[in-house]
């Protein structure tokens, strides 16, 4: 298992805010654009004019891959005036470097903490004895699909189908919680108590927040494999409930549908994928009555949906006036970055 379950925004580059760095194909053409000069930068159609009010000067530091960071001794203010509670030594751990005197404290002190095993996985998953903290997490929040998924991942790594088996058929009863609202809260309450204001408390809790569902991703590849094995063999039985049980994986990764993290969205269209390039285009999907042709379709004109809304999105994200950042945080917040980006570009094409 990779040490590192997540995409940090501050770890992708130059544009590292919300959405935008959670578009792989959009990273060649943002690191094309950093390294020309500003003469040479072109702009599409929506933004041909900009605003005259242009957003803080936080957002521009921002675009160009300056992401404020605590100081030890605003980290340890933050610890010591949440009364060293496990959030707050779960935040510090993240934010602070190295971080692991915050997360062993962590441990011993709230070892019955869902969030503080899930915390162990984000920072210390490629450790042998990661399979414990994926047992805990599964003990302590037994209704979270998260542990499940993990376990169901490690179990094909180590070729233990049956064991790979009884993970997933576990996640009927369960719902997808990756602590993301949980760590971009306590992130940005950091922000806070080191006297970072608004907007930018929140974009630097937003920028910096963990995602899990990385490794989750590289399930769907185990899965895969498995039913072409178990077809090989002649045991279609077997394949059909690991279609089954992959697509249920897939679906749980992008749960709250647009409300989700672009990179959970696009994650679960990868996961979807892995599995039908497994299945005859006209075969039935595993437990739906569409047909894998149907269903790749939709799948490409969602992807086509979210690469125009970014490309032009893109552009847009630095000519915000304090006005429309002010309101996309909220919608980002409320509705989810895709919604957020299509408001964003509407506001611009109706001005024009």
């Amino acid at each position: 298992m990779s040490p590192r379950l997540y995409f940090g925004l501050a770890a992708l580059g130059a544009l590292a805010l919300a959405a935008v760095v959670f578009w792989p194909a959009a990273r060649p053409q943002l690191e094309e654009r950093r390294s020309k000069p500003a003469s040479s930068k072109t702009t599409t159609d929506v933004t041909r004019t900009a605003p005259a009010n242009p957003p803080s000067d936080f957002l521009k530091r921002m675009l160009n891959g300056d992401i404020a960071k605590l100081t030890a001794e605003q980290i340890e203010h933050y610890v010591e005036s949440r009364g060293r509670d496990a959030l707050s030594l779960i935040v510090a751990s993240m934010l602070g470097e190295g971080g692991d005197k915050w997360l062993d404290e962590a441990a011993e002190r709230f070892p019955n903490d869902p969030r503080v095993a899930a915390a162990l996985l984000i920072k210390r998953g490629g450790r042998p004895e990661a399979g414990e903290w994926i047992a805990r997490l599964k003990e302590l929040d037994p209704g979270n699909s998260l542990g499940y998924l993990l376990a169901a991942k490690s179990a094909l790594d180590g070729r233990d189908l049956d064991g790979a088996m009884k993970e997933l058929s576990a996640l009927d009863s369960t719902r997808m919680n990756d602590f993301r609202e949980t760590w971009q809260a306590g992130i940005t309450d950091a922000y806070h108590s080191a006297g970072y204001q608004g907007m930018e408390a929140e974009w630097l809790g937003m920028a910096q927040t963990p995602v899990m569902s990385g490794e989750v991703m590289k399930l769907s590849a185990g899965i895969a494999e498995a039913m072409v094995a178990a077809k090989e063999r002649g045991d279609r039985a077997t394949a059909e409930a690991l279609g089954r049980s992959g697509m249920k994986a897939a679906a749980l990764v992008n749960g709250r549908g647009d409300r989700d993290l672009l990179i959970n969205q696009l994650i679960s269209v990868s996961m979807e994928r892995k599995l039908l390039n497994q299945l005859h285009a006209f075969d039935f999907i595993p437990g739906d009555e569409r047909l894998v042709v149907d269903r790749l379709s939709e799948m490409d004109k969602r992807i086509a949906r979210i690469k125009s809304v970014i490309q032009s999105h893109t552009e847009l994200l630095p000519t915000m006036t304090e006005s429309e950042l002010s309101q996309f945080t909220r919608r980002v917040q409320v509705e989810g970055e895709l919604k957020a980006m299509e408001w964003l570009v509407a506001q611009r094409q109706a001005a024009k």
